[in-house]
C-alpha cells in the first residue's frame, strides 16, 4: 500500500503521447489549444467612432478663432465598419454612426445626444471634448499579439475572441481516447429494465461525462460480467484503441475479482496495489504495454474520490491545461473525527459567508452513499496525520 502522496508522484511519472490537431473553431469549444495564437490584424483594424453623433477634425475647430464654432454637416454618412463614399473636407462635420470608420485626419466625435445642430450646421462650442469618442486603430489587439495562449481551455468567450480576429481554425490537443470498462454480473445498462438485486450503471455514466468534461474522447463504455474470458476481451481491445483505461469493481484482487485476473493475464505491470485514501483503498494502478490502467472501486463515492483527485490531474498534465485542479482553502462549518491514518476525502459543500469560503460536509457518510453526488460541490480532503476537525479550522477543499 502506497501513500495519497506516494500513488499521485507515481501516476504523475507516466506519459502518454498525444498529438496535436487542425480543427474548425465551430468545434473547438471545451478542447485545449497546442499552441499559441496571434492576430493577423489590428483591432480595430481602423480609427473608429464609438458613438452615433457627428465626427470632426478637432485640430481644424482649434484654428478657428470664434468661440462658437459652426461647421456645415458633410451628409455623407460613415456607417458601421465603413468609410465615407468620398473624402471629407477637414472643415466640417460628418454624420457618423457607432463602429463608423473616421474620415481621414479626423479625430473627435460629438455624440449625437449632445449635439447642438442649427440646420446644416452643427455647433461646436467649449463643451466638446477634443479627442474623445473615437476608437483608435489597435487599440485593443494589435497585428502580432498573443490572442490566445498555448494549454488555454477553448470557452464560449475565448472562442468569440478567435472570431473576431478571423481565426477560422486552430490546433489543439487530441482529445485523449479512454475506456470505461465496469465489471459485475449486478450491473445494468440504464437502458435496461429494473430488475431485482440488479444496480444501473451509474460509475459507467458517470466516468463516461466527467471524462468528456475533461479532454477526453469515449472508445467504448462496456459492462462486462464475472467472467475471466469476457474481461480479458474487453482489455485486449481497449489496449489496442484507448490511451487511458478505467476500470469500475474487482479492485481488490481477491477470490472472486475477475478484473485483477483478467489484467495479469493481459499483461499488467502493477505500479501500486492500494493506496492509504478513504475512501477507495483498493484503488490501484498499473500499466498493459505503456497504457495507464486506473483500477477504481465499485462504490459510487470511492469511484469519483478517485476520478476527481487521480485521475483529472493526470489528464490536466499531458493536455497541459491552464485551469488545473482547483484546490482551495477553506473553513470548516463542522466537527469531525477521523479515525485511521489514511488521507481522507469527504463530498462537502462548499460556499461562501462574510468574505470568507466554508465547507460543510455531506451528512452521511460512506463509499456507497450515491446521494451525495446530488448535494457535492467540493471534497475535503484531511491529512493523514489529522485526527480532530473543529469548526473554523483551515482545509484543502478540491473544487468540482
Amino acid at each position: 500500500m502506497v501513500s495519497f502522496d506516494e500513488a499521485s508522484s507515481i501516476i504523475s511519472l507516466i506519459d502518454i503521447p498525444l498529438k496535436p490537431e487542425n480543427i474548425s473553431l465551430q468545434a473547438a469549444l471545451n478542447r485545449v489549444s497546442s499552441e499559441n495564437i496571434l492576430s493577423k490584424y489590428d483591432y480595430p483594424e481602423a480609427d473608429n467612432s464609438a458613438m452615433d453623433g457627428y465626427a470632426l477634425s478637432w485640430n481644424a475647430v482649434s484654428k478657428i478663432k470664434e468661440k462658437n464654432v459652426k461647421l456645415e454637416i458633410d451628409e455623407n454618412v460613415a456607417y458601421a465598419g465603413a468609410g465615407l463614399k468620398k473624402p471629407a473636407r477637414r472643415d466640417v462635420a460628418v454624420r457618423i454612426m457607432t463602429g463608423g470608420y473616421m474620415p481621414e485626419k479626423f479625430d473627435t466625435v460629438v455624440p449625437i445626444e449632445d449635439a447642438v445642430v442649427y440646420g446644416k450646421y452643427l455647433s461646436v462650442t467649449n463643451s466638446v471634448k477634443p479627442y474623445k469618442n473615437v476608437r483608435k486603430k489597435g487599440e485593443d489587439i494589435k497585428k502580432g499579439d498573443v490572442i490566445l495562449s498555448k494549454n488555454t481551455k477553448l470557452t464560449p468567450e475565448t472562442i468569440a475572441l478567435l472570431v473576431s480576429c478571423n481565426v477560422k481554425k486552430i490546433k489543439v490537443f487530441e482529445k485523449i481516447p479512454v475506456s470505461i470498462i465496469s465489471t459485475g454480473n449486478e450491473i445494468l445498462n440504464f437502458n435496461k429494465k429494473r430488475r431485482y438485486g440488479k444496480i444501473y450503471n451509474s460509475n459507467g455514466i458517470l466516468a463516461e461525462n466527467f471524462l468528456a468534461a475533461n479532454g477526453c474522447a469515449l472508445v467504448e463504455n462496456v459492462i462486462c460480467k464475472d467472467n475471466l474470458t469476457d474481461i480479458g476481451n474487453t482489455l485486449t481491445s481497449a489496449v489496442k484503441t484507448s490511451k487511458i483505461i478505467i476500470t469500475s469493481a474487482g479492485a481488490s484482487f481477491g477470490d472472486k475479482d475477475f478484473t485483477g485476473k483478467a489484467l495479469e493475464s493481459a499483461g499488467f505491470k502493477i505500479k501500486f496495489r492500494q493506496a492509504a485514501i478513504k475512501p477507495a483503498k483498493p484503488f490501484s494502478f498499473g500499466l498493459i504495454n505503456k497504457i495507464p490502467v486506473f483500477i477504481l472501486p465499485g462504490n459510487p463515492v470511492a469511484f469519483y474520490i478517485c476520478l476527481a483527485v487521480f485521475v483529472k490531474p493526470f489528464i490536466n498534465k499531458h493536455i497541459k491545461i491552464n485551469n488545473p485542479v482547483k484546490i482551495i482553502n477553506a473553513k470548516s462549518s463542522f466537527k469531525y473525527t477521523k479515525t485511521n491514518k489514511r488521507r481522507e476525502f469527504i463530498p462537502a459543500y462548499t460556499f461562501e459567508r462574510n468574505g470568507c469560503n466554508y465547507s460543510e460536509i455531506y451528512k452521511k457518510s460512506g463509499p456507497a452513499m450515491i446521494s451525495s453526488l446530488g448535494y457535492m460541490n467540493s471534497i475535503v480532503s484531511i491529512p493523514e496525520n489529522v485526527s480532530q476537525i473543529y469548526p473554523d479550522e483551515l482545509l484543502d477543499i478540491y473544487l468540482i
